[in-house]
């Protein structure tokens, strides 16, 4: 796969202590920590752009557990280290952090939904494509792709860079996210084949 360098972006979703092994009591991901080194290598290709989103929790959002929707247990709360970014994620080649989450009556799984000057910032970067990565592949790495997407980007889901988990309480499956998302013309690859 063949990509137009100067005009591609990379959007690395969530990689935060709070969706894997640890912080347990949080929201693990299977295969959460195991996807670092793959995120490293793509943050060594020549991307145009590179972004990372960040969930920003208030301790009392409205998706947790005891709270109005009552779907998760209190994860990536802002401040605390479930968090912080990965270690040995290689954050010093992000170009910009967008923080997500932080309104308690709001769900936020796509950057976009908070954050809706993403698109004209990257159409002001000359940018068609963008490659996604990260946590969690059938939640706000899908959100974040379909949205960008529906706004007329190419979009690459990258999946071994990424780690999904279902949660059927919420109705986010990863089986169910993937179809919907090749229908949209997004397009899962992995990171080899990338040139």
């Amino acid at each position: 796969m063949h990509l137009k360098w100067p005009h591609t972006s990379l959007i690395v979703v969530d990689v935060q202590k709070g969706f894997t092994s640890l912080c347990p009591a949080e929201l693990p991901v299977p295969g959460g920590l195991e996807i670092v080194p793959a995120i490293n290598a793509l943050l060594e290709m020549p991307f145009d752009r590179i972004d990372a989103t960040q969930d920003w929790h208030p301790a009392d959002h409205c998706s947790f557990l005891g709270q109005r929707d009552n779907l998760y247990p209190p994860h990536c709360v802002m401040n605390t280290p479930g968090a912080d970014f990965l270690p040995g994620l290689s954050t010093h080649r992000f170009h910009a952090i967008w923080r997500k989450g932080f309104n308690r009556d709001m769900e936020a799984y796509a950057v976009t939904a908070q954050h809706p000057a993403l698109v004209d910032t990257l159409r002001a970067s000359g940018i068609t494509t963008v490659a996604v990565c990260g946590i969690a592949t059938n939640i706000c790495c899908f959100f974040t792709a379909r949205d960008l997407r529906n706004a007329g980007f190419e979009v690459l889901m990258i999946e071994d860079a990424s780690a999904g988990i279902d949660i059927p309480a919420a109705g986010l499956l990863q089986a169910t996210a993937r179809a919907s998302g090749m229908a949209q013309g997004i397009r899962y690859c992995s990171s080899s084949e990338l040139s």
